[in-house]
């Protein structure tokens, strides 16, 4: 059974999240969120199966509707989680991840999102969740002002001219900022 508190899972899913971004290369994805979004999930769905993570109890889901009985009303894009109707137990349990995906977001809305994802480390007690900015070169990780720092990871991810993936992943590492940049030629 998967642990939240896995340091090797938050790894794993970081670095498969980075994995399945590079392989989103064709640049009509990079034009709508829903687009990109569905390319994204079954990259990031495969990657995970692959590793052991996603298996028949343990799901990845796209906007699945968030309701009364989970005390919010948000879809989220996508969230990586046993079912309670698999678990059995509270809907504060066996939560994974959850990610927020944009289209060329600006500061306002990485804001709007990262206040999403504070709802659902608060309410849900999801251990991790991912912002990821589509067709972009900020994360705007700058912008964060919650209380789940150590929960955020943000993501700007760009293609250059049709010839290399370029992806900035930031994070919270005693008290700064950090970022990591990827690059992949698709020559």
């Amino acid at each position: 059974m998967l642990k939240k508190e896995d340091k090797c899972l938050r790894e794993t899913l970081i670095n498969a999240t980075i994995e399945a971004l590079s392989l989103v290369t064709n640049p009509r994805f990079f034009n709508t969120e829903r687009g990109y979004q569905g390319v994204f999930f079954c990259e990031l769905q495969r990657i995970l199966k692959a590793e052991g993570i996603v298996d028949g109890n343990c799901i990845l889901e796209m906007e699945y509707q968030k309701s009364s009985r989970h005390g919010i009303g948000q879809r989220p894009d996508i969230i990586l989680h046993i079912p309670v109707e698999i678990s059995r137990e509270d809907v504060t349990q066996n939560n994974f991840a959850v990610w927020a995906l944009k289209l060329r977001g600006k500061d306002n809305d990485a804001k709007e999102d990262f206040e999403k994802l504070d709802e659902m480390f608060d309410s849900l007690h999801y251990p991790l969740g991912f912002f990821i900015n589509i067709a972009s070169e900020s994360h705007y990780l700058s912008e964060y002002e919650g209380n789940f720092r150590e929960k955020i990871v943000a993501i700007a991810v760009n293609l250059i001219m049709e010839e290399t993936i370029v992806i900035k992943r930031a994070f919270w590492h005693n008290g700064s900022i950090n970022e990591i940049t990827f690059r992949k030629p698709l020559s």
